[in-house]
């Protein structure tokens, strides 16, 4: 999942550097269908503004994109941690252990 901090690395590289998608795309370690994602999410945005020459808004919109997204949570149905899935969870955790101890004894 690409963090907040890269998001707006994108966008600063784009646009005020003037960097390429694909040069961004090398730079971060990100695929350039991501890098053209954001860019074309702020730029749809950057539409709406009436004076696209205004740097201020500019910066108010970067800084709007990269904020956490906001979900509406009210009508999500509430989960129980049963006991029954705690074990479940503390079985795959086991394996897990088992794993990496294989993985590392092998190496």
């Amino acid at each position: 999942m690409i963090s907040l901090q890269q998001k707006a690395e994108i966008l600063l590289k784009y646009f005020r550097e003037g960097v390429s998608q694909r040069e961004i795309s090398r730079e971060l370690g990100i695929s350039r269908d991501t890098v053209r994602k954001y860019i074309n999410e702020f730029e749809k945005k950057l539409q709406k503004l009436e004076d696209e020459s205004d740097e201020k808004n500019i910066l108010l919109l970067i800084e709007e994109m990269v904020l956490k997204p906001k979900y509406d949570t009210s009508k999500r149905k509430k989960v129980k941690l049963t006991d029954e899935v705690i074990e479940i969870i503390d079985n795959c955790l086991k394996e897990n252990e088992k794993r990496n101890l294989q993985e590392n004894q092998s190496k």
